[in-house]
């Protein structure tokens, strides 16, 4: 079975696109700019980088508006956020069966806070945010840290997300990967594993040699 998990944060345990789309466009707002959400969510779901980088060139606008964002961002309550279906079960029984998990997020310390808020700390053996200032995903130093620091043998080792940063990742340090498609994200890299539910996953993590 999965000894090691490696998890992504957003859009793949926790559902924070919703209110991330909302800090967005209140950022744009304030810059006297009117914004569809559905077009804020298409960048988005690339990257929080692509997205800035996207709309500050079209609008050209400053820093401020990064800065703004990013404080809408990290005071988003805990309690607007929810975790996928089935995200509290399958991490609690992962750890019951002696499995151990892992983020790594490109979002900063309000992972802890969401985690915190839905008594999920303790499923996790360690949380790599980006405070710890390794290169941005599809970059695999990370997860090579990870790898190193917890000897982790790479046949029981797996790595889920919902995007391509992590199936790259998981290629270029010989991890078998998961795409978990919880937003209708185009995926140009195939993954070793392909689900629509976390209920899903337990066949994976069970059965796999």
């Amino acid at each position: 079975m999965i000894k090691d998990i490696i998890w992504d944060f957003d859009g793949t345990l926790f559902d924070t696109y919703p209110e991330t789309v909302k800090a967005f466009k209140k950022s744009l707002s304030d810059n006297g700019i009117v914004e569809d959400m559905k077009n804020i969510l298409n960048y988005l779901k690339v990257s929080d980088g692509f997205a800035i980088e996207h709309f500050k060139q079209l609008y050209e606008l400053d820093d401020s508006f990064i800065i703004k964002y990013n404080f809408y961002k990290n005071n988003i309550k805990p309690e607007m956020v929810k975790p996928f279906p089935f995200t509290i079960e399958i991490l609690k029984e992962l750890t019951k069966m002696g499995c151990r998990n892992y983020i790594i997020t490109h979002r900063g310390d309000s992972t802890l806070k969401f985690l915190k808020h839905y008594n999920l700390l303790e499923c996790f053996t360690e949380i790599i945010t980006k405070k710890y200032g390794f290169k941005r995903k599809p970059d695999p130093e990370a997860f090579i840290y990870l790898i190193e620091k917890y000897k982790m043998n790479k046949s029981k080792t797996l790595i889920i997300g919902d995007r391509d940063y992590e199936i790259l990742a998981g290629k270029a340090c010989g991890i078998r990967t998961c795409l978990y498609d919880t937003n209708n994200i185009s995926s140009k890299e195939k993954p070793d594993f392909y689900i629509t539910s976390l209920k899903n996953l337990m066949d994976i993590a069970k059965f796999q040699k």
